[in-house]
């Protein structure tokens, strides 16, 4: 399946909770899956494990999981650490 490909399903359950939610919450939600997305699109890229990714970071594999969890909120500290860790970059700033 191509990358650019997204598969859509429906849930009830799912359209309500997305709709109590603030444009604002969305935005962090949107932003932080993004982030964790390319960051295990870098793992997968390198051959490697989110196991390999938790000793190059000096992080349990536990916290590593929750970095791929829904919700996820990162620090700028843990991704200047990601990126150091995999040699690439996972956010850039408009200058």
């Amino acid at each position: 399946m191509n990358t650019e490909t997204k598969i859509k399903y429906y849930s009830p359950i799912l359209e309500e909770a997305t709709a109590a939610i603030t444009p604002q919450e969305r935005a962090a939600f949107d932003l932080n899956f993004s982030i964790s997305e390319r960051i295990y699109e870098i793992i997968q890229s390198k051959g490697m494990t989110k196991r390999d990714l938790a000793r190059l970071t000096g992080k349990k594999e536990s916290e590593v999981s929750r970095w791929f969890m829904f919700g996820h909120n990162f620090t700028c500290k843990t991704i200047a650490l990601i990126q150091l860790a995999l040699g690439e970059k996972i956010v850039e700033v408009v200058k």
